[in-house]
C-alpha cells in the first residue's frame, strides 16, 4: 500500500491511522532530518513499530524506543519501499544513548524548527558538537 499526499497539510489522525494499518510494512532505513543524517548515512536502520497523534503533531515509536515527533507534515510519501514528509514545521528526534539504560538521564534529542526560509537545529547532546547545517530543500523526514 503506498500513501502519497501533495505538498498540502494533512489531518495527521489519519495519517497515523494509515500508518499503523500499514505496520509492519512501512519502510524502515537510516533517518534523515532536512538534509541531515543521524549518524552516518546508511549506517542504522531505524523500523517504525507505532504512530500516535498530540495535536498536530505525528509520533512515530521506533523499534529501539526512539520517537520522531513532526508537526504539520505535509507532502507525504509513505509505502513499504519509501518514507518520506516533505514539510513540517517541527521536528524532534529523540534516542537513548546507545549501549546504556533507558532512563530519562540518557535521554538524547535534535530539535529543527523552520523559521521562514531556515531550518534551525539544536541538541542536548554533550559528548561532542553537532555541525548541524539543515536546508528546507530537503525533505523534512526521510528514511533512506
Amino acid at each position: 500500500m503506498q500513501w502519497v499526499v501533495g505538498d498540502q497539510r494533512v489531518r495527521v489522525d489519519t495519517v497515523a491511522e494509515t500508518i499503523n494499518a500499514a505496520l509492519p510494512d512501512v519502510k524502515a532505513g537510516s533517518l534523515r532530518i532536512w538534509g541531515e543524517w543521524f549518524g552516518k548515512p546508511y549506517d542504522n536502520i531505524h523500523t517504525p513499530i507505532r504512530c500516535a497523534t498530540v495535536g498536530s503533531a505525528l509520533t512515530l515509536e521506533f523499534d529501539g524506543g526512539e520517537i520522531l515527533t513532526i508537526e504539520n507534515p505535509g507532502g507525504l510519501n509513505i509505502s513499504s519501499t519509501a518514507f518520506s514528509i516533505h514539510s513540517a514545521s517541527a521536528v524532534r528526534w529523540e534516542w537513548f544513548y546507545y549501549g546504556r539504560p533507558h532512563v530519562a538521564a540518557n535521554r538524547c534529542w535534535y530539535q529543527f524548527v523552520q523559521s521562514g526560509s531556515l531550518v534551525l537545529a539544536q541538541s542536548n547532546v554533550d559528548w561532542y558538537h553537532p555541525n548541524f547545517a539543515p536546508s528546507l530543500e530537503n525533505n523534512a523526514v526521510e528514511l533512506l
